[in-house]
């Protein structure tokens, strides 16, 4: 045997599979207890895999038997696939012999989680010898590597379900019992009974997000000196101060001294000026001292190393909370100081989308809020209304409005101008008369058409095929996504000529200044303009994206102080809105504003 098999095979019994599918066949009753503990890929065999997939499917339309899994697998054209009908009356004969009559449930019970147990065994080879073959890598950096091998052990861990499932009645006993955890007071006040939200400390924005969910990605943005980093260490300090967790603060712009002094000034309400020269008078010192005291008690970690990458974030993220579990909060100041590792990422959008992307896949790994600070793209500096908008997170790319635009209505697919688009599909307004307007938002294909004035360049492909777009827009080459500006002459698109030949760029050339438009389109991440796919980019990691700004900042009556308008402008699971904090920037602190 062994000079035949090179390898021993993987874990595996397939005798008990088939067993446990021929009882299925015989005692379909038994099934609905079977699903909940069994999936399909726990199977070795294909063959299983397969008849246990459309077991399920039969199960719904409660049409289970042989007979019907039959007459299923043959009109599917599956029946030859399993082996035929010898395969069907092989199983239930292998679960009519096998079948203990006296103790069924146990049996079945035993059946499962020999399945279950071969099952965790061989994930656990596959990703063992995967991280093996990463190991060999030879510029793959610690941090990747030591990411990359909790992931598999974390995808090991959720892809076996619970041992137990409760029952109904074992739910609504624990439901009636934990009611004398509960602090019941006036119905008038709102309070939070949910441990898996953490308070923010500002009525307003609790009301909004119902305090810091686990497992979301929290974006702050706005424009310098609107106050960001100033929030997040009040939001730190509110939740210190009302939840007894631990907090991990990556400082990438300050030093750590200069976030202790913010956070010193925000508990004490001393200026950070005189916290920072230690111009201090003896009351102050004993605030200061008893503030430290406090603050010792609590779990901080800041980490200022600078120009870090993402890989370095989620390797100590994932170490803190291993070795501390009392880590509950994590904030990084901010988005655009964090670097990749990954050479293949040849533009900043790219980079950008790919850091987003893992610290909400770090966020949900970890089961706690994870705050970033952003900053927004430079149109906001070109519009008279500085009121940041969710497109001044993105890199803004544009079409001109002469552009055909690919839309599917029904089942039909049209070409359609932007320009003419304001004519058709419920949409009520005429582009050529909204210049002045920001956004034009209509019920169907397209969620906002932005308007901007930018520089055209015309690139041409073949000699009937051009695209009229700005300097930084992304279209789809050869390979990957690219931006206008990174192109050159016989660069390769992703178009093929009568011949099936690859297109290349012909020439490339300045067209005009004009208006411009910025689609975005609702469940897709692209579109189509000339047989050309473009980028259609949206803010879609984050959870939740506050808006920082600075209304009145010209007519406040004081210097002190500031109102700053927060505004809720993506809330995946809640509401969205507006409101004001009062913002003392020489005492780092935010309060919430009472209107007069």
């Amino acid at each position: 045997m062994n000079s035949v098999y090179k390898y021993p095979l993987p874990p595996q019994n397939y005798i008990s599979e088939e067993i446990l599918l021929g009882i299925i066949l015989i005692y379909p009753s038994t099934f609905p207890h079977i699903i909940p503990f069994i999936q399909s890929e726990y199977f070795f065999l294909e063959c299983h895999q397969i008849i246990y997939k459309h077991l399920i499917k039969i199960h719904k339309n409660h049409k289970l038997n042989s007979i019907e899994m039959y007459q299923y697998l043959s009109d599917n054209y599956m029946l030859h696939y399993i082996g035929g009908i010898d395969k069907i009356t092989n199983i239930i004969k292998q679960g009519q012999i096998f079948l203990s009559y006296n103790k069924t449930n146990v049996y079945i019970q035993e059946l499962i989680e020999i399945i279950k147990f071969n099952y965790i065994k061989r994930l656990i080879i596959q990703y063992g010898q995967n991280i093996v073959q990463l190991a060999y890598i030879k510029n793959i950096s610690t941090y990747k590597l030591y990411n990359k091998a909790s992931y598999y052990l974390h995808i090991t861990e959720k892809k076996i379900p619970k041992n137990q499932l409760k029952s109904f009645e074992k739910l609504i006993g624990n439901f009636l019992l934990s009611k004398n955890k509960l602090n019941f007071t006036d119905t008038n006040i709102p309070k939070l009974f949910n441990t898996n939200f953490k308070k923010s400390g500002f009525i307003n924005l609790d009301k909004l997000i119902s305090g810091l969910p686990n497992g979301e990605l929290i974006v702050i943005a706005g424009r310098p000196s609107m106050g960001k980093t100033s929030l997040a260490i009040n939001l730190a300090c509110n939740v210190l101060n009302t939840h007894k967790i631990g907090i991990c603060f990556f400082s990438l712009e300050m030093s750590s001294e200069q976030i202790i002094n913010k956070l010193l000034a925000t508990y004490t309400k001393i200026p950070i000026k005189e916290i920072s020269l230690k111009i201090l008078n003896k009351n102050k010192w004993k605030n200061i001292n008893t503030i430290c005291r406090k603050l010792l008690q609590n779990y901080i970690y800041i980490n200022d190393i600078p120009n870090v990458s993402i890989d370095y974030i989620e390797y100590t993220s994932k170490l803190l909370k291993q070795e501390y579990s009392h880590i509950n909060l994590i904030i990084i100041d901010y988005l655009q100081l964090i670097q990749t590792d990954i050479e293949s990422i040849n533009n900043r959008v790219q980079e950008l989308s790919y850091i987003t992307r893992k610290l909400k896949l770090l966020a949900q790994y970890l089961n706690i809020p994870l705050i970033i600070l952003s900053q927004l793209n430079r149109n906001i500096e070109t519009r008279n209304n500085k009121k940041p908008l969710l497109s001044d997170l993105k890199e803004s790319g544009c079409i001109n409005y002469t552009e055909k635009i690919l839309i599917k209505i029904k089942q039909a697919i049209n070409y359609i101008f932007i320009q003419k688009m304001a004519k058709k599909y419920n949409i009520f307004l005429r582009l050529d008369q909204i210049y002045n307007k920001n956004i034009l938002k209509y019920n169907k294909y397209i969620n906002k058409i932005l308007l901007f004035a930018q520089y055209i360049f015309e690139l041409n492909i073949l000699q009937s095929t051009k695209l009229f777009i700005t300097y930084n827009h992304k279209y789809i080459s050869y390979k990957q996504w690219q931006y206008n500006h990174q192109i050159v002459e016989k660069y390769p698109c992703n178009l093929t000529n009568k011949y099936n030949e690859i297109c290349k760029t012909q020439k490339i050339q300045f067209l005009n200044y004009s208006i411009v438009y910025d689609l975005h389109i609702t469940q897709y991440f692209h579109l189509i303009s000339n047989n050309i796919i473009l980028h259609n980019s949206i803010e879609q990691d984050a959870d939740i994206i506050m808006m920082l700004y600075d209304e009145i900042s010209t007519k406040i009556q004081q210097k002190n102080q500031k109102i700053i308008d927060i505004s809720i402008i993506k809330n995946r699971n809640g509401p969205i809105g507006s409101f004001k904090l009062q913002f003392y920037p020489d005492n780092n602190l935010f309060i919430d504003h009472e209107e007069k």
